[in-house]
């Protein structure tokens, strides 16, 4: 029960610090923007004793968009207590506010100050996308030249794509920090139950390592994200170190157990995982073990990868081995090849005796004595037809006394 009401301190400190770290410090810059763009839109003016009718309608308005940005940034007591639970619509609504106040102070802009103003939007336009970017570029650059109510008009506009741009990239921010929020507050439950069923040491270790990892990349990085997201980024780090420490020790314990690998030092760490697990000097390499999954933040994603791969390995290993079914003979297309090939080497081997027998035939009719048609010595001529006689020369002996057939002296096999 001890161990469940750590994390529920842990909890607890998350959204303190969310509240009063994030929160309240975006509330404080926002209301001293606030008072910033008030006195400087002041100053813009001309001559802001004399101003005349349509110039004070106009700082008039201005003026209730920032008193109504002032309202949704109040931070008394009551908003102390709501932060708890923020979300940042407030601060993202308050901003839109400001956006719309100075993008109508242009309007009743000195001539000075509304050149000014054109040349720092020629430097704003990186932050556009490069197709807006290319839209602006003409308009602006010829405003600046006349600098007239014409001028004042494509300023505004401008602003207005711009500041658009602004309040997306801030409204990502506060999407990341409130997914951010929802992940910690699924994983502490998860924890929770975890360290209640006794797997709170081995929780611990990866918090200590998830903790070590976020510190050491602070240390390396030189740019943080704004609006409080380093803040966002911190947090989590403890809490998935010890998740990933409990998921990958589970890991390693049945790759052992199916033994891919085998870790002699450790011993057997499905008896190590039973829980309640205590803090005693047989743990000790277990517990390094799961400070090291909090530490690597990739070391759990490359141990699963590799477990894919080898389980895939061990799939296509039977099915290599097996031997391919034979089908019934002369169904496949091999089989057919085979017994084509056959029948043609079979059928010209008969071809070839033939011709063979009717050769010997002639030599013997003839005699040894007798010439050719084309004399001793000669072979007949091509175009001359050999007589036709049967391909299979009869066996049986005749009779005694029977008249010899010439066909009879020729031996047969």
């Amino acid at each position: 029960m001890g161990r469940g009401i750590l994390w529920l301190l842990y909890g607890l400190l998350f959204l303190l610090i969310r509240a009063f770290l994030v929160a309240g410090m975006l509330r404080e810059f926002t209301r001293a923007e606030i008072e910033g763009t008030r006195r400087r839109i002041r100053l813009e003016q001309e001559r802001p004793e004399e101003a005349i009718s349509s110039e004070q309608v106009v700082l008039d308005h201005v003026e209730a968009l920032l008193q109504q940005a002032e309202r949704a940034v109040s931070w008394t007591f009551g908003d102390k207590v709501k932060a708890l639970f923020w979300n940042g619509g407030a601060e993202l609504a308050a901003w839109r506010l400001i956006h719309d106040a100075e993008r109508l102070a242009a309007n009743a802009m000195a001539t000075p100050h509304l050149k000014a103003r054109l040349q720092r939007a020629l430097g704003d336009l990186s932050e556009l996308p490069p197709a807006r970017r290319a839209v602006w570029r003409k308009p602006l650059e010829e405003a600046l030249r006349h600098a007239n109510g014409e001028a004042r008009a494509t300023l505004s506009a401008f602003l207005a794509d711009l500041y658009e741009a602004r309040d997306e990239r801030f409204m990502l921010v506060l999407k990341l920090q409130n997914l951010m929020t929802f992940m910690v507050l699924v994983g502490l439950l998860i924890g929770l139950a975890l360290a209640v069923a006794g797997y709170g040491p081995i929780l611990l270790a990866g918090a200590v390592g998830g903790l070590l990892s976020r510190m050491a990349r602070l240390y390396r990085e030189r740019e943080t994200p704004d609006y409080g997201l380093s803040w966002a980024t911190v947090f989590p780090a403890s809490l998935f170190g010890a998740l990933s420490a409990w998921a990958g020790l589970h890991l390693v314990a049945i790759l052992q157990s199916q033994r891919i690998f085998s870790l002699e030092a450790l011993g057997t760490l499905s008896q190590l995982l039973i829980p309640p697990i205590a803090l005693q000097k047989d743990t000790v390499p277990l517990l390094a073990l799961g400070a090291l999954f909090g530490l690597s933040e990739r070391l759990l994603d490359r141990m699963v990868e590799k477990t894919e791969e080898l389980w895939k390995q061990q799939e296509k290993k039977p099915q290599e081995g097996k031997k391919p079914e034979e089908g019934p003979p002369g169904k496949t297309p091999g089989e057919l090849i085979r017994r084509m090939q056959l029948q043609l080497e079979t059928e010209e081997q008969e071809k070839d005796g033939a011709r063979a027998t009717r050769r010997m035939t002639l030599d013997v009719l003839q005699g040894p004595g007798e010439a050719g048609p084309s004399g001793p010595g000669e072979e007949a001529p091509p175009n001359q037809k050999e007589p036709d006689l049967p391909s299979v020369l009869p066996r049986a002996v005749p009779p005694s006394g029977a008249p010899q057939n010439p066909l009879d002296a020729i031996p047969t096999r």
